[in-house]
C-alpha cells in the first residue's frame, strides 16, 4: 500500500548530518551523527541538549540520567547536556552494555592491507569515568549481551562466545555476525547462514550471511546479506520470508509490526508488515541508516539527518484514513502540525 510515512509520523527532527545511531524511549528520543553530534527531544519533540562528540556515533547506552556513547576513537559519558568523562580507546569504538555496574566498551583495530579486523579489546570503566580493566584479543566481538552473564559474540579466529570472561565454543565454526535477546533467550546469527541459540544449538540455517536478528514473541526475524528476511517460529519453523533489497535496519514496532529499511543504492524504502508478514505499507524516502522501538513508539534516522518518530495510535489513524497521501489538505494540516511540535 502506498502511504506518506512522514505524513503519518509524530514527530520529524533533523540532526544536521547523517544519522549513525539512534535510541528511543517512550518519552525522549537520542539520535547520534556520523560527524558527532549528539541530540535529545522529549517526547514532544523539543529539544533538551545537544553535544558535539569527537566523531561518528557509534553505539547509544543510557545508564540512570547519564548517556554513555561510543564516538570514533572515544567514549563519552554526557550527563545534564554536558560531557562529564572521555576515554580514548584503541582503534574505532564499537559496541557499549552496562554490567555489574561497569560500563563495558568494545574497541577493534582494522588492517587496511589484509582487510580484515587484526586486534579487539573488551573495557570496564566506572560511571565515573575510571578505567577498571582491558582485555585484549585477536577476535573482533559482534554481539553483547549483559541482561544476565556478560555475553559478547566473536569473529575469527576463535569463533564461539565469551561468557563472563571465559571462551566458550558452540560446536559451530562459522563466526558470529550478529545475535538478539528476548524472554525466550539468547540467539546468535552467523557467517555461513546458520542461526544458533546460546548452547549452540542449530535453530535455522539460511542461504546467506545473518546481518541481524530481532526477537518477535516465540521467535525471531533475521536479516540477511542477500536481501532476504526470515520469519521463524521456535515451535513451527519458517512463519514466512521475502526477499528483497539489502537491508539497512530493521526492527519489531507496536501492534507487532515489522518494519524494514532498505537501500538500493539510489533511494530507501521502508516496508511495514504484520505478523504474518503480509506488507501493509512500502513508501520510498531517504537512505535510512539506524532504528529502535519503544513501546507505542518507533523511530527511523535517515542519511539526510532527518530522525522521524511513529507513534501508535496517530499511525492507525493515517493508516485507516483512506484519503491518506491523496488529500492537499490533511496533508497541508499535518505539515503544520508537525511544523507546531518543532
Amino acid at each position: 500500500m502506498p502511504m506518506d510515512l512522514a505524513q503519518a509520523a509524530w514527530m520529524v527532527r533533523d540532526l544536521g548530518q547523517p544519522v549513525s545511531s539512534v535510541d528511543l524511549e517512550d518519552d525522549s528520543v537520542i539520535a547520534g551523527g556520523w560527524n558527532g553530534l549528539l541530540k535529545k527531544w522529549n517526547g514532544d519533540g523539543d529539544l533538551m541538549w545537544s553535544v558535539q562528540c569527537s566523531d561518528r556515533i557509534e553505539a547509544i547506552l543510557r545508564i540512570e540520567d547519564r548517556v554513555i556513547v561510543t564516538s570514533g576513537l572515544h567514549i563519552h559519558c554526557i550527563k545534564s547536556g554536558e560531557i562529564e568523562w572521555t576515554n580514548p580507546l584503541e582503534g574505532s569504538a564499537d559496541m557499549l552494555a552496562y554490567h555489574g555496574n561497569e560500563i563495558i566498551a568494545t574497541s577493534s583495530v582494522y588492517d587496511i592491507e589484509h582487510c580484515d579486523f587484526m586486534e579487539s579489546a573488551v573495557w570496564k570503566f566506572s560511571l565515573e569515568g575510571i578505567m577498571i580493566s582491558v582485555e585484549r584479543m585477536d577476535e573482533r566481538p559482534w554481539f553483547i549481551d549483559a541482561s544476565d552473564k556478560l555475553v559478547l559474540g566473536l569473529g575469527r579466529p576463535r569463533c564461539g562466545l565469551l561468557v563472563d570472561g571465559v571462551h566458550k565454543e558452540l560446536g559451530i565454526e562459522s563466526p558470529v555476525t550478529c545475535g538478539t535477546a528476548s524472554v525466550d533467550g539468547i540467539f546468535l546469527g552467523h557467517a555461513d547462514g546458520t542461526i544458533s541459540s546460546l548452547s549452540g544449538e542449530i535453530m535455522d540455517k539460511t542461504e546467506s550471511s545473518v546481518d541481524s536478528i530481532v526477537p518477535i514473541d516465540g521467535g525471531l526475524i533475521a536479516a540477511l546479506e542477500c536481501g532476504k528476511l526470515v520469519s521463524r517460529s521456535f515451535k513451527n519453523g519458517e512463519n514466512w520470508s521475502v526477499a528483497g533489497l539489502q537491508i539497512a535496519t530493521h526492527t519489531i514496532g507496536f501492534d507487532n509490526l515489522h518494519w524494514c529499511s532498505r537501500w538500493d543504492s539510489l533511494s530507501g524504502l521502508v516496508e511495514i508488515r504484520d505478523n504474518l508478514g503480509k506488507l501493509i505499507v512500502s513508501a520510498k524516502m531517504s537512505r535510512p541508516r539506524v532504528s529502535d522501538s519503544s513501546g507505542n513508539r518507533i523511530s527511523i534516522g535517515f542519511d539526510d539527518g532527518q530522525v522521524i518518530v511513529w507513534e501508535r495510535e496517530l499511525f492507525q489513524r493515517r493508516l485507516n484514513s483512506k484519503s491518506i497521501g491523496q488529500s492537499a489538505i490533511n496533508s497541508t494540516l499535518a505539515a503544520k502540525l508537525r511544523s507546531l511540535r518543532k
